[in-house]
């Protein structure tokens, strides 16, 4: 924490926040540093599963910045097996975006590491 804090952790913490708050990042967008913060970028995948009403979701959002959703909303698409029926129900034309499906959320962090130069770390954590 106490690189983040020095002038150098500040210029890279300025470049991932938005108004005092964690700025989201869609899965093709980056932080824009100056070329003198130019640092390397090490990325990671996180697959976030379980059961339902765990609050997965939630985790996501408090990891991004973002509001947590205050109702319980059943992702869909992401059950498991079903037993077949003799018809499908018919599904709805045009679903929430905010439920459809597997949601992809990135996070980036800075840090320093202990002998070394700033690493830029993003997640990208799918829910």
């Amino acid at each position: 924490p106490g690189w983040l804090l020095s002038h150098e952790g500040r210029q890279h913490r300025d470049a991932l926040l938005h108004r005092g708050r964690r700025r989201l990042f869609g899965l093709l967008e980056r932080p824009a540093l100056p070329p003198a913060l130019a640092t390397a970028t090490v990325a990671y995948k996180l697959f976030v599963s379980g059961r339902s009403g765990v609050g997965k979701t939630a985790l996501v959002a408090v990891l991004a910045g973002a509001a947590v959703p205050r109702a319980h909303h059943e992702t869909l698409g992401t059950r498991g097996p079903r037993r077949r029926r003799c018809r499908p129900a018919p599904l709805p034309r045009h679903p929430p975006p905010s439920r459809a499906g597997i949601q992809a959320t990135s996070v980036y962090w800075a840090a320093k590491l202990r002998a070394g130069r700033p690493v830029l770390f993003r997640l990208d954590l799918w829910d």
